[in-house]
């Protein structure tokens, strides 16, 4: 049953990817969130999952100001679940192949990295400053490879404390 559940639900998000604009797409929203300031894009959509990594630097403190993104996200189907503090101490732990990773896997978000996952090569991390994480359900499903663990909260907004530097992550599907 649950098999079935997880086809379907698959099916259904591969469907409305193919056929939809870019808005509908994972994360696709946040490609017009301040356009001039984004120095990086990592996105791969495929039809059983994907993952999108965007990156914003500004010249200004309080560019990023919390509020602005959270009511961004809100406005565009994300909900605020949760939020966590970094230190640039702990920051500098996650690593992965020797270079700086977001510690994002279908599991979820950990700050523990886990040495074999390779998923962390699709989230690279370009903060190195004591950091704020926003944790999101996004309405995609994360699901655990070979098995039927799922995960609602798969959307991540991480700004350091200048508020000048944030970068969003987004793991969806098998």
């Amino acid at each position: 049953m649950q098999k079935m559940m997880k086809l379907t639900i698959i099916l259904t998000f591969a469907t409305l990817t193919l056929v939809s604009c870019s808005k509908i797409t994972p994360a696709g929203f946040w490609t017009d969130f301040d356009k001039n300031l984004q120095i990086e894009h990592i996105n791969d959509q495929g039809p059983w999952g994907g993952h999108r990594a965007i990156h914003w630097t500004a010249d200004n403190k309080e560019t990023f100001n919390t509020k602005r993104i959270i009511d961004f996200a809100t406005k565009n189907g994300w909900t605020l679940v949760d939020s966590t503090q970094h230190s640039t101490r702990n920051l500098i732990k996650w690593k992965y192949m020797n270079n700086p990773i977001f510690p994002l896997s279908h599991t979820g978000f950990s700050p523990t990295v886990i040495p074999s996952n390779s998923v962390y090569e699709n989230f690279p991390r370009w903060t190195s400053s004591d950091a704020m994480v926003f944790h999101f359900e996004t309405g995609w499903v994360s699901i655990q490879p070979g098995t039927d663990d799922s995960n609602l909260t798969n959307g991540f907004v991480m700004v350091n404390k200048d508020q000048n530097e944030m970068t969003v992550y987004h793991l969806w599907g098998e």
